[in-house]
């Protein structure tokens, strides 16, 4: 279990990770959050590659400067590191120096992602490269594996096949954490799922449950309405668009919620609309703004 107690980092006058506190359990949790958010930032604090102005993180109990906590972490970066001009293999012997890793199973998933063995890295696309790398984290041999942005330009087809090998992974009790800025791309991956913004904790929770509490609307009503209109009735607004005569309404759900605009507002047309993931993380990020935050 990784525990994230009262954690700040700032870089000068820019506020990084904003006292933040938050549990991570084993299985596959997805870190989401616009570009500026705090996931790259977070993640390097918890494989100690920075350190925190205050707060703690503790590794299974462990302070996570401590020897025994780095070496339950691995850390795969946004921009992974390949040595010199290291063909997959010499990439393998590598990393196999600092870690013990499963180089016989990372070469079936090279075969299954046709990865060329006879080329070096460095002149791999970013997506061969972004395969080669989540085949290797995830079958080097630690109890915690991070993933920033790592799923970036995945086709479907690749990332349904990463996704059962993180599925694999978890089932042994490993604890996989991946970020994006990309809801869509993790929802069907991740067992649950932590949004942050400008460094603080927005909303956490189970993936199926994921806008639960988030309810839309198209509308048309008799005479111009506002936010202030439905906060009045106690009904909070957290996106409202007009389209023509059409009134968007995204709304925090709440038992009798139709009803009660009903009888306060007697539109002339009131239907429920779905919300798709992507428009629920940006609903999210707009509204943790207003608490104010900072950057990765």
């Amino acid at each position: 279990m990784i525990e994230i107690k009262n954690l700040t980092k700032t870089f000068g006058r820019t506020v990084a990770v904003n006292s933040l506190s938050l549990t991570i359990q084993p299985g596959i949790t997805g870190l989401v959050g616009e570009n500026g958010a705090g996931k790259s930032t977070l993640f390097r604090l918890i494989s100690n590659v920075l350190y925190a102005d205050r707060g703690e993180i503790l590794i299974d109990g462990i302070p996570c400067s401590q020897k025994e906590a780095k070496e339950k972490v691995f850390f795969l970066a946004d921009d992974p590191y390949a040595p010199g001009n290291m063909k997959i293999k010499d990439v393998l012997d590598y990393y196999g120096v600092f870690y013990s890793l499963n180089a016989e199973h990372i070469g079936e998933l090279v075969k299954k992602l046709s990865l060329p063995t006879d080329k070096k890295i460095s002149s791999f696309s970013k997506g061969m490269k972004r395969q080669f790398f989540l085949s290797l984290a995830l079958n080097i041999d630690v109890p915690y594996i991070l993933l920033d942005e790592a799923f970036d330009g995945l086709d479907p087809l690749i990332l349904s096949l990463i996704g059962k090998e993180m599925e694999e992974k978890a089932a042994q009790g490993k604890t996989i954490v991946a970020s994006s800025h990309n809801l869509v791309t993790l929802e069907n991956i991740t067992d649950r799922f932590i949004v942050l913004s400008k460094g603080r904790l927005s909303s956490e929770g189970e993936s199926k449950d994921i806008g639960h509490s988030l309810v839309k609307y198209q509308a048309i009503f008799e005479r111009p309405v506002t936010v202030e209109d439905f906060a009045s009735y106690g009904i909070r607004v957290l996106s409202i668009k007009k389209v023509g005569s059409i009134v968007q309404l995204v709304l925090e759900d709440k038992d009798g919620l139709e009803d009660m605009i009903r009888d306060a507002f007697h539109p002339t047309l009131l239907e429920k609309v779905g919300l798709d993931a992507e428009e629920i993380l940006k609903i999210q990020m707009e509204d943790a703004k207003k608490e104010g935050g900072s950057h990765d």
